[in-house]
């Protein structure tokens, strides 16, 4: 090779070598955080294939056996879910259980002032509604039932047009704190005790 074929060569590799070092060109392979997985993936699909291949009846008993625990493991959720949805369903926003024939109205009501002294805002008004009810029991307004939800005591309460709907609103008010988790502060707590006065409510008619 001449003298001047060799300097155009070295020319022609410098110019090359100085354009594929600019960044563009500076290849870098970047790991794949999900080869492993699919590592290991790519080697069960070729050990399932072999298998099947090799040993077809052992293969098929896999198979059924991973089915099996498909099966099982929806059937494991679905008796799950139905036992929440159930529980939910028969709780239906239930006051605490409660032994009423020990703890009367007074006994409520001092509970509710100790629950509220501890900034327990929305179980003081659960403990006030009982209170309330047991005094409305004690009226013959309503029959009180420890299974009872306060919803069942709103529909059955017999009470006067504005005091029927003033007891309603106190229902759906201990639904929002109690159940539903709404805020409830002392200002809350004093406009609930303002409205669950038992003096409040009046037979019909």
């Amino acid at each position: 090779m001449t003298q001047g074929g060799s300097a155009a060569t070295d020319s022609l590799r410098a110019v090359l070598d100085s354009v594929f070092a600019g960044r563009d060109y500076n290849w870098v392979e970047k790991p794949d955080p999900l080869a492993t997985l699919w590592h290991w993936f790519e080697a069960v699909r070729r050990w399932f294939t072999e298998l099947g291949d090799t040993h077809p009846l052992l293969f098929r008993l896999i198979l059924i056996g991973m089915l099996l625990l498909v099966l099982a493991t929806f059937a494991h959720a679905g008796w799950v879910f139905l036992r929440t949805i159930r529980a939910g369903a028969q709780n239906g926003g239930a006051l605490p259980e409660v032994s009423a024939q020990r703890r009367d109205q007074a006994w409520f009501r001092r509970e509710a002032d100790r629950l509220a002294a501890q900034g327990r805002y929305a179980e003081a008004i659960q403990a006030d509604f009982l209170a309330l009810v047991l005094a409305l029991d004690a009226l013959r307004l309503l029959k009180f039932h420890p299974g009872k939800t306060p919803a069942e005591y709103g529909m059955e309460a017999r009470l006067a047009g504005r005091a029927r709907e003033e007891f309603g609103e106190l229902v759906r008010k201990l639904y929002g704190y109690a159940f539903a988790r709404r805020p409830c502060g002392p200002a809350d707590f004093a406009a609930w005790r303002a409205q669950a006065v038992p003096e409040r409510y009046a037979p019909t008619g």
